[in-house]
């Protein structure tokens, strides 16, 4: 048996809570731990759930200094927990909202080694059958992006990633899963993603942390999206001017133009190499200590939790998080997105027989997992008015006998008067020719 001994808050959301924990195991083996205690009762928390142990099955099979590992999964009393590697630091999000802008130099050291967790990402293999995962994170942002006081730099939250493993439970499909902000316009449009989204989330993320504003909602039209990424990035002129010829394809409207997350990586460490100034780790030992700070400051025991020491069962992590040998089929395309109203999501229309309309996905919160649905994607077709009932035909309206008699007379008396003055006026003729005589 094994013991966790909860030793503080070092984060918190709708939908767990996060501690800093000591794990003793067997003949007193100690480690410093992280761990991500799911509340209960919500109505997504089975779907939610799912998902955290598809994020540790997955990152079990991912192996990268700059991913953060998954250790095992874990029962605490009736709640689930994932217990994972403990890192000193802050989501770069904090920092940007602290004022804190990376220097050029640092920031291309920090982007290329996100580039190098995303290519290693995008190229795993299972590794008993040696068949590629076709993993895509799908949710690229800052929020997403760790920073040590060391200057290390970890990729977090692969709990609505794209893969292919047999024992995967969540199904994603159905979904426009992510967070709008740092959506590729074509994953909107069509709902197909692909590693070259996690390029564009990329890019966003630079220049957000350059800029220290958010990029904004994707635009939906090929002029609109060049007009807008033009005038972002004339942004950078004055701080990041370096940064720009690498950013620029990565923001290119057509998923083909941007480069593949390796090509990043290395054009990347190559301006690093050129540039002057601050590297990403002597900024970080300046910037992320207040941060952690202040992040510990506002961080609450949702669990209440901490201080406490519980025992857990003495199970191989191998039985827990490792999926099954064999690759599971690939996953059904993910369908063109149905609009269905934010309004109505928890009393939505009932659909027509033939048509079928995704579930609801989870509430629009950056917590522990961020899976927002685009509001604009979820207004319903208006349903189209129901047709008045055609009146029958007005029955030819009778006239009163009465009526049709005195029209009778009349038209006889009419014809009568015409009769008498044509013989009058022959009458008359005849008298005037013969007036005379012999």
């Amino acid at each position: 048996m094994r013991q966790l001994t909860f030793l503080r808050v070092i984060g918190s959301g709708a939908f767990g809570t996060v501690y800093l924990a000591e794990l003793v195991g067997a003949r007193g083996f100690r480690r410093s731990v992280a761990v991500k205690v799911l509340l209960a009762g919500s109505e997504e928390q089975e779907m939610f759930l799912s998902r955290v142990r598809d994020e540790a099955r997955l990152l079990g099979l991912l192996h990268d200094e700059h991913i953060l590992r998954v250790l095992e999964l874990v029962r605490i009393g009736e709640r689930d927990g994932v217990v994972m590697e403990y890192v000193e630091g802050v989501d770069l999000s904090a920092l940007i909202a602290a004022g804190d802008r990376p220097p050029a130099r640092a920031l291309a050291e920090l982007g290329a080694a996100i580039a190098g967790a995303l290519h290693a990402a995008h190229t795993a293999k299972h590794p008993s059958s040696g068949e590629p995962l076709n993993v895509v994170h799908r949710d690229v942002k800052p929020a997403n992006v760790m920073l040590s006081h060391r200057g290390s730099v970890k990729l977090l939250d692969f709990g609505i990633a794209q893969a292919r493993f047999a024992a995967r439970e969540s199904r994603t499909g159905q979904f426009v899963l992510g967070t709008l902000n740092y959506m590729a316009p074509e994953y909107i449009i069509t709902g197909e993603v692909s590693p070259a989204a996690d390029v564009y989330g990329l890019a966003l993320t630079l220049w957000e942390a350059a800029v220290g504003e958010v990029f904004g909602q994707p635009k939906l039209k090929q002029e609109s999206h060049a007009r807008r990424v033009e005038e972002r990035l004339l942004r950078l002129a004055s701080t990041h001017a370096e940064l720009t010829p690498i950013l620029r394809p990565m923001l290119s409207w057509d998923p083909q133009g941007r480069p593949s997350a390796n090509e990043v990586e290395r054009q990347l460490v190559g301006a690093a190499d050129r540039f002057a100034g601050t590297g990403v780790r002597s900024w970080a030992a300046a910037h992320v200590p207040p941060a952690l700070q202040q992040v510990r400051t506002s961080a609450r025991d949702a669990a209440g939790l901490a201080g406490q020491t519980i025992t857990i069962a003495d199970e191989s992590p191998d039985s827990v998080i490792a999926p099954a040998l064999q690759v599971a089929e690939a996953p059904t395309p993910t369908p063109t997105p149905t609009l269905m109203p934010a309004a109505t999501r928890t009393a939505a229309p009932a659909p027509a027989p033939a048509a079928k309309t995704p579930a609801a996905p989870p509430p629009e919160e950056h917590t522990l997992f961020n899976v927002e649905r685009p509001a604009f994607l979820n207004d319903p077709p208006r349903p189209s008015p129901t047709p008045a009932p055609a009146r029958p035909p007005r029955p030819a309206a009778r006239k009163p006998a009465a009526t049709s008699a005195l029209m009778v007379v009349a038209q006889g008396l009419l014809a009568g008067a015409f009769v008498g003055l044509a013989l009058v006026a022959a009458i008359g003729v005849y008298l005037l020719f013969n007036r005379g005589g012999p």
